[in-house]
């Protein structure tokens, strides 16, 4: 695969109860998390579109940015993943979750590498998938609805139904999530 036939997605989450606000609207070293996500992807393969949940939230997205609401709404990251692969034009899709403020073009460059003629391509760590990081093929589009229709949410369970390459990560740092105030607080130690 050329990294020009890939959109990046970034997923703003949903009503991040963790963190008692917006997590996408956090700020984290003096920029929020969506501004960072979209300042780390928007020049990674064909560009960047917003995976917003609740049409609401469109307003979020900065000018020039596609905002997809999910056509299944209240069915988590699934739902977004349906929604971004409808809307994207290129043949795949990286999905970015907007709360990994660490992962890097270099992370997904390893992806975008060992995906092959697989639908789906996604990091292990300790053998869990993290399927908000991954490279996935437009046909699993068909494969979302298909649980959605059936009742089943769980993104995780997408990887089951779809050929997936998974590769076992080591250096778990850059995987570090932002869900909570004190993530938070632990990331801008970082920074």
């Amino acid at each position: 695969m050329k990294k020009c036939e890939l959109t990046v997605q970034i997923m703003l989450g949903g009503p991040s109860k963790r963190m008692g606000t917006d997590k996408a609207l956090v700020t984290l070293g003096g920029k929020t998390l969506l501004d960072r996500a979209v300042e780390t992807w928007n020049h990674y393969g064909a560009g960047v579109q917003l995976s917003v949940g609740a049409p609401e939230r469109k307003a979020l997205a900065p000018a020039g940015t596609l905002a997809v609401a999910d056509i299944y709404p209240d069915r988590g990251p699934l739902a977004g993943l349906h929604a971004g692969l409808r809307a994207c034009t290129t043949r795949w899709m990286l999905l970015v979750g907007v709360n990994f403020p660490f992962l890097t073009p270099a992370q997904a460059d390893t992806l975008v590498d060992a995906i092959g003629d697989a639908d789906a391509c996604v990091y292990t760590i300790d053998g869990v998938p993290q399927p908000l990081f991954g490279v996935y093929r437009k046909r699993c589009m068909s494969f979302a609805e298909t649980m959605m229709l059936n009742g089943d949410y769980d993104i995780r369970n997408l990887l089951n139904w779809a050929n997936t390459v998974y590769i076992p990560l080591e250096d778990t740092a850059p995987f570090r999530s932002v869900d909570t105030p004190a993530d938070l607080e632990e990331a801008e130690n970082l920074i």
